[in-house]
């Protein structure tokens, strides 16, 4: 049996290979309230063999841990892309065929600093296999989400897969959820849903809010005027901000995305409708819509958390302006910000639009624009979706190198980028970009998997190396505030940007444990 260790930012096939210089011995290092990863990787030329068991011992107190096995998803490529964490315990694994486990260490604020020993063990139907590793940990406490310098944001899809009348009829994945939408197990998976946005540090909720009012039971009572109900919002907002850690409070955009010419509204019967804007209707509509959410949140002490969405990547302009007028009229002082694809929009929208969202290309291709705009005061994060699609960019496609997803976020620090946006959280269904074999864009579409048996979510492993990623710019703004130029000097040594980069996981781990040196430079580490 061949066994070796590997860290988290290494993508391990079932073809992979051990290296001559390789051995099972790994040290991770971490800060307080940090998760940190590693890969135990197993391989028999000869022979099946069965993984029976996995644990972890010897934890350091204030240290809790979690096991995963990998699993894959195949594509028409053919390739079984490592990318599913499962949270089972047994596998089968096929002679000359490499399985990796992975073990995760939640590190606590009070765990104590030092370097302790760690023992992971499989266990196998041939024996078990103890290897220990070292678990360093530094006198660095990272802030909870919620408290976080950087924004986080994925778009959430809870609605699509689960109709209001029976479950789903044509899953997306086996085994599916048998809810109906908003029955108990609904809302028991929308928990599990934000605990998990939580472990992964995203701190922005996306809220589905005209949904939310139309089956809240929101109406048009009359040619000019809606009742809006919030009590289904309420819940939905109240629920994930229980069980997350969410500084952003971000309302999903409601008109048409791109060229759009319509706005979500409702209807007598309290369906979500389509308007046409210019029209009396779009007008009376989106200022009760405006208002009533500017009022309501105010009233539920929630208006310093609210950001607006108007138009996902508006090319239409003239009908994002129009939002935004109404929106600076019923909302004041709530900032408007939105995903670009094109350069000549940002131009064409400054000193209306409050948050720059610029793709990765569309920042890359005119930075010295974005900068001038931050200077006004303005805030710029960036986007992926889909596109850059050439391999010379980072992106967070399943067949693109995993360490991409951790590098995103040491170039928003070289960038001076506040933050992230990916818009597929769990768009399952969605052909081209989700689990269909014919698939494009591998993965854009979804960083998480459905577990039914749970009613839950598992991870994917690049859901884990993008929080490695948000760990890591919050080690190196840490940092900026003790030694700004040795945290940008390491940073710019790792990701100047989206297209410079160094993919050496060594490396990365190695500049992940510089930082954590100079912050704890009052404390020997031995």
């Amino acid at each position: 049996m061949y066994i070796w260790s590997k860290p988290s930012c290494y993508q391990v096939f079932k073809h992979t290979r051990k290296w001559n210089e390789e051995t099972t011995s790994l040290t991770l290092h971490a800060a307080r309230n940090m998760t940190v990863s590693g890969q135990i990787c197993l391989r028999e030329v000869y022979n099946a063999f069965e993984i029976t068991s996995l644990r972890v011992s010897d934890l350091p107190k204030g240290v809790t841990a979690k096991t995963y096995l990998t699993d894959y998803i195949t594509y028409n490529d053919g390739v079984p892309y490592p990318d599913v964490l499962s949270t089972k315990t047994s596998a089968h694994v096929s002679m000359n065929a490499t399985q990796s486990v992975w073990f995760s260490f939640e590190v606590g604020k009070d765990a104590p600093v030092g370097t302790h020993t760690v023992k992971v063990i499989v266990a196998t139907n041939r024996e078990e296999y103890a290897i220990d590793w070292e678990l360093k940990i530094y006198s660095v406490t990272l802030p909870d989400p919620r408290d976080s310098d950087f924004g986080h944001e994925y778009f959430l899809n809870p609605f699509a897969s689960f109709p209001k009348d029976r479950p789903c009829q044509n899953p997306p994945y086996t085994p599916f959820y048998s809810h109906v939408r908003y029955d108990e197990g609904w809302w028991e998976l929308m928990a599990n849903f934000a605990k998990t946005l939580k472990s992964i540090r995203v701190n922005s909720l996306h809220v589905p809010s005209l949904v939310l009012l139309a089956d809240g039971g929101s109406r048009r009572v009359s040619e000019r005027e809606w009742q809006l109900d919030f009590s289904l919002l309420d819940r939905f907002v109240e629920h994930f901000m229980a069980h997350g850690s969410f500084r952003y409070l971000t309302i999903e955009a409601i008109i048409a995305a791109q060229h759009g010419t319509t706005i979500g509204s409702i209807d007598e019967s309290g369906a979500c409708i389509t308007l046409e804007i210019g029209s009396p209707d779009a007008e009376a509509w989106a200022r009760t819509y405006y208002s009533g959410l500017y009022n309501h949140f105010k009233e539920k002490g929630w208006l310093s958390m609210l950001r607006m969405r108007l138009q996902d990547e508006p090319r239409a302009i003239e009908y994002w302006r129009w939002a935004r007028a109404l929106c600076r009229e019923c909302m004041p002082g709530v900032p408007c910000g939105e995903p670009i694809d094109l350069h000549s929009v940002s131009e064409a929208l400054v000193g209306e639009i409050d948050q720059y969202v610029p793709r990765f290309e569309v920042y890359t291709e005119n930075r010295d624009f974005y900068r001038e705009r931050q200077a006004a005061g303005d805030t710029v994060w960036c986007y992926s979706c889909c596109y850059p699609y050439d391999m010379g960019w980072m992106n967070k496609f399943m067949d693109w190198p995993i360490i991409h997803s951790r590098l995103i976020k040491w170039a928003c620090f070289s960038q001076d980028l506040t933050g992230y946006l990916h818009w597929g959280f769990n768009y399952w269904e969605i052909g081209t970009y989700g689990f269909h074999p014919d698939a494009r864009f591998k993965g854009d579409g979804f960083t998480v998997y459905p577990d039914a048996q749970n009613n839950s979510l598992m991870l994917s492993a690049r859901a884990l190396n993008t929080m490695d990623g948000l760990q890591d710019w919050e080690l190196l703004n840490l940092l900026r505030k003790k030694n700004p130029d040795a945290a940008k000097k390491i940073a710019l040594s790792v990701a100047k940007d989206f297209q410079d980069l160094h993919t050496d996981p060594a490396s990365l781990e190695a500049a992940r444990a510089e930082v954590l040196r100079l912050l704890s430079t009052d404390t020997v580490i031995r």
